[in-house]
């Protein structure tokens, strides 16, 4: 068979979930039968992960940092092109679709995919100008998805159907936590501090949670973003004005959110919008119970009850009562954390997106 050339975009190789994702896949897809490189867009100011790409034998190329303009980034990019030869280019980030499609023009010879990897609501694709926006949605043949709600969006939005991919996001599973009995128990949740993410009502909720259980304690995991630069000081001033600075730790960037996931009791992910989130899927890997949004495509790896609980409102009262719940009863942590790996384990393994990806790539 002939050894199949891959080529990725991405916006950039940071720590991000997209990129985690990419990593992992490569992982596991990158053999003697394939033969994968990544052209990465710009540096991530928080550490990235092209070593751990180049520990798969992945090539990573990033675009000179002098490379500002669309035309220099394009010249750049087909003569790259012209040196790999690839059979396919699969831009893994909404942002780069126009790049590939505008690419895949000049090389009749390539099949193009492109990525929708988050809500079309969301600040990553709204922020976007209106004719990128257009391009990245139309330029490309095909689009990879990893949630129904994305595809209800795409729909919306005039894409037909045939041009729409289901490729569900993967984890590791992880060996599992002792069941240790802290005295300080954590609520953990992890997000850039955006509004979608609506870490305050965590902060309402656990409040609420710490008047019932004083031992309890809240973390806050994620970077600030340049697009909302103020949510880190209004969520800092919530917390004080609540009383809880000793309470709930707003601990920014961390380059291994799996240590705090595995120091944590129960995970919390209360955004308003989404895709497939990685962290829900890593705190189930862990065992961890989940307690989420019930938005986007988290219904789809939550079944409510089951394999984790879903918020049906954005409220702090019902979160927190869901919270305390959970906190009092260990018998219902045990079953929910026993069946959310049992779904990780038969879903979202890194073997089970191998395969999605070859059938999409026409192995």
């Amino acid at each position: 068979m002939h050894r199949k050339k891959i080529l990725f975009f991405i916006g950039q190789i940071g720590l991000g979930g997209s990129e985690r994702q990419l990593s992992l896949l490569l992982k596991y897809f990158n053999s003697s039968s394939n033969k994968c490189s990544v052209i990465v867009f710009n540096h991530s100011p928080f550490g990235d992960l092209s070593e751990d790409l180049i520990d798969s034998n992945v090539n990573v190329k990033f675009i000179p940092e002098n490379r500002k303009s669309i035309i220099s980034r394009l010249i750049f990019l087909i003569s790259l092109i012209r040196q790999i030869k690839p059979d396919i280019i699969h831009s893994w980030t909404v942002h780069d679709n126009a790049y590939a499609g505008v690419i895949g023009l000049f090389f009749k010879n390539m099949k193009v995919y492109g990525s929708v990897r988050g809500s079309l609501k969301g600040t990553g694709f709204t922020k976007m100008s209106k004719i990128l926006q257009l391009l990245s949605l139309r330029l490309v043949p095909k689009m990879t998805i990893n949630s129904f709600s994305i595809k209800k969006e795409l729909l919306d939005k005039g894409i037909k159907k045939d041009k729409i991919i289901m490729l569900k996001n993967c984890v590791a599973l992880q060996p599992k936590p002792p069941s240790i009995i802290h005295k300080d128990q954590i609520i953990c949740t992890i997000g850039n501090l955006r509004k979608n993410k609506n870490q305050s009502l965590f902060i309402h909720a656990m409040k609420r949670v710490i008047e019932h259980y004083p031992n309890v304690k809240g973390f806050i995991i994620g970077q600030r973003v340049k697009d909302e630069p103020d949510i880190e000081n209004k969520l800092n001033e919530l917390i004080k004005t609540l009383n809880m600075c000793d309470k709930i730790e707003l601990l920014g960037f961390q380059q291994n959110t799996m240590k705090f996931l595995k120091k944590s009791t129960i995970f919390v992910l209360p955004s308003f919008k989404e895709g497939t989130p990685n962290t829900i899927l890593e705190a189930m890997s862990l065992g961890i119970p989940v307690i989420a949004s019930n938005v986007g495509g988290i219904p789809q790896i939550i079944d409510n009850g089951v394999n984790g609980i879903l918020i049906q409102k954005f409220d702090s009262v019902e979160l927190s009562d869901i919270i305390i719940e959970l906190l009092g009863d260990y018998e219902r942590q045990k079953n929910i954390s026993s069946n959310a790996r049992k779904y990780i384990e038969l879903n979202h393994q890194p073997k089970h997106l191998k395969k999605q990806l070859e059938k999409v790539y026409e192995f």
